[in-house]
């Protein structure tokens, strides 16, 4: 955006921040596969993509700017990790999965696959999945509806999120 702060540009500058959120997850999910920390990372790179908003010039490469940021994000928590000594991804291999991400794909072809798994699921997981992260409904009133406690719908929720998780990936690799 340069130096010039207004108000059209914030707009088109908020509108690229949203727009880019579900590619940065996905980028910072590269990089910290199951990671705990990923949404942690996300939020880090988001306060720090609204800080700098004013170095982002107009009609250049939002997307490369912003996994630019969230690689150093990535690499602080890294380093978190090492020093609180949890197994981490060397720094070395690190560098090569975030500098082989793509930053201009015409759509995610990892969306595509969640929707193909998606339609994999029974209907009742689908419904799970749909109400936790689609409805915004917390994990403890979806329990409540479905009559069931929050612990054994989050015990479903992380066999049906590995179940997703690997047919992605198979799809992904054929």
């Amino acid at each position: 955006m340069g130096k010039n702060k207004n108000p059209a540009d914030l707009q088109v500058y908020v509108t690229l921040l949203v727009e880019h959120q579900d590619r940065l997850r996905a980028y910072i999910y590269t990089l910290l596969p199951g990671s705990p920390d990923i949404d942690d990372v996300l939020q880090n790179t988001n306060a720090v993509l609204w800080q700098k908003q004013n170095q982002f010039k107009l009609g250049t490469n939002f997307l490369a700017w912003a996994f630019n940021i969230a690689r150093y994000q990535v690499k602080h928590q890294h380093g978190r990790n090492k020093r609180d000594g949890k197994l981490v991804f060397s720094d070395h291999l690190l560098e090569r999965i975030a500098d082989s991400t793509p930053t201009e794909v015409p759509k995610s072809r990892l969306l595509d696959a969640l929707e193909y798994c998606m339609t994999k699921l029974s209907s009742d997981q689908r419904k799970t999945v749909q109400a936790r992260y689609t409805h915004g409904q917390s994990l403890e009133q979806h329990a409540t509806d479905l009559g069931c406690s929050a612990g054994s719908l989050r015990t479903s929720l992380h066999r049906i999120r590995n179940s997703l998780k690997l047919c992605v990936e198979n799809t992904l690799s054929e």
